[in-house]
């Protein structure tokens, strides 16, 4: 990866290039039969059980008939929710590919795609074999541009424009219409490298400091702002995305955030990544921290930077160590802030019977006063001074 700091660019934006997945090549699986679409006794009719899935790591592109239909529903199951994770995995394997909606651009790519096939209907029956067989083999170019197209950086894997595209294309392929888009079609599907080239200024620096959760967290807010319909950013609207068919909303799915900003941070080094949090599990570097609850912004820069040149000693490239140092220190606030209503509570218990202890003391010298004893012998016993002691029997009362 080469970067080079964009002089023409408002704010400095880094020109990056973002690696592509090395996929492995796709390969279809053998269909050596079908089950039945008749269900047993007591049963609703299956609907649409046959699917395709695609394993992302191995790139196996295989067919599945959900046995739903054809399995006795326990009594105990009132709703779907009630059937155990196990049953229902095995009956609908993988994450369902979102063909809409801004979810599917910052959600991780998950390990199995599964696309449902509109099978059932008068356009088109129930796959036999056969059928599944040169289904699989027609998906296999489109599925495997969408392994292609994946994003990675560091080992995890984005979706882009081109993977959201294709992965389109196949659920259309898997419609009872059987029939890819033009890309046209898809030009709401948008990289983030794009929309920075036109637009710098929605580049969020502070991100670069991020551990991995928190640059999730934070790269998942600007897919959702920049996709929304709301009326935010409408100058990115007016280059991208494609309007609604009434004119009042443009669709814009923005893609390859998160991958973007860690290909930013990673900066092309070699070395292993380690999040702070695993680093400190083995090492207790923020509990053997200066941080206190009081320190500086600048003591916390400051610690981080020295974490992470140690670290870099032993060949180890730390993230978050900056967001580390703040979660710490936010941490010992709490702590801190919890104390204080302990030792407020404690002093007030104390203060109370600290004004009873005096009032007491009062009524006794004021008795032993009346009794004529003199006042340097009634201090020592009270512990007082002889001066207040004559105050007391002056003005009636402590100073």
């Amino acid at each position: 990866m080469t970067q080079r700091e964009n002089p023409a660019a408002a704010m400095a934006v880094p020109e990056i290039t973002q690696d592509r997945y090395s996929a492995p090549r796709v390969t279809p699986a053998p269909v050596a039969g079908v089950i039945s679409s008749k269900p047993i006794n007591g049963r609703s009719f299956p609907g649409h059980y046959q699917s395709v899935l695609l394993n992302i790591s191995t790139g196996e592109l295989s067919f599945h008939e959900s046995t739903e239909h054809l399995e006795p529903w326990n009594p105990a199951w009132t709703a779907i929710n009630d059937v155990p994770r196990d049953t229902w995995n095995r009956w609908h394997p993988g994450v369902p590919f979102a063909p809409r909606g801004p979810y599917a651009a910052y959600e991780p790519v998950p390990e199995l795609l599964a696309w449902t096939i509109d099978s059932g209907v008068k356009e088109l029956p129930y796959l036999d074999a056969a059928a599944a067989t040169a289904l699989l083999e027609e998906l296999t170019p489109t599925a495997q541009a969408l392994l292609d197209g994946l994003f990675q950086a560091g080992g995890e894997l984005d979706w882009s424009a081109d993977s959201a595209r294709a992965g389109r294309n196949i659920h259309r392929l898997v419609s009872r219409h059987r029939k890819a888009a033009a890309p046209e079609v898809d030009a709401d599907l948008v990289d983030y490298a794009e929309i920075l080239r036109h637009f710098p200024h929605v580049f969020r620096p502070q991100l670069l400091g991020y551990g991995r959760a928190r640059l999730a967290g934070a790269c998942e807010a600007i897919t959702r702002y920049l996709g929304s319909g709301e009326h935010w950013n409408p100058e990115i609207k007016k280059v991208f995305g494609v309007p609604s068919s009434d004119g009042t909303y443009i669709h814009l799915a923005v893609m390859g955030v998160r991958s973007w900003y860690r290909t930013v941070i990673l900066d092309g080094d070699p070395r292993p990544t380690r999040e702070l949090e695993d680093w400190d599990a083995e090492h207790s570097v923020l509990a053997s921290s200066p941080i206190t609850s009081n320190s500086t912004d600048a003591e916390l820069t400051a610690w981080a930077d020295r974490e992470t040149d140690r670290a870099g000693q032993q060949g180890v490239r730390l993230l978050g160590a900056l967001e580390a140092a703040e979660t710490h220190r936010a941490k010992l606030r709490d702590t801190d802030w919890d104390r204080l209503a302990v030792v407020g509570a404690e002093v007030a218990r104390l203060e109370r019977e600290l004004s009873e202890a005096r009032t007491t003391r009062l009524e006794l010298v004021t008795r032993a006063i009346s009794w004529g004893r003199a006042d340097a012998t009634i201090g020592e016993r009270a512990r007082m001074t002889r001066q207040a002691v004559y105050k007391i029997r002056t003005n009636g009362q402590e100073s």
